[in-house]
């Protein structure tokens, strides 16, 4: 079954929010649980900026390492 441009966008925006709270939960744990939540963050922003542009990614990405 295909999604449908939104439903493609609220998925990608679930990850992105799931993958940033479990980073800033992680504070405090392994430096690898957190990087491993920030990598996965990071390339659910990219997939979403490479299908639907620039514009729609609101410049919410952080330069955070």
């Amino acid at each position: 079954m295909l999604l449908s441009k939104q439903q493609t966008k609220s998925y990608l925006d679930e990850m992105i929010q799931h993958y940033g709270e479990k980073e800033n939960n992680t504070s405090g744990h392994f430096s690898w649980e957190r990087s491993e939540a920030s990598y996965r963050r990071k390339a659910f922003e990219d997939m979403k900026m490479v299908l639907f542009g620039d514009d729609d990614n609101e410049n919410k990405r952080t330069n955070s390492t």
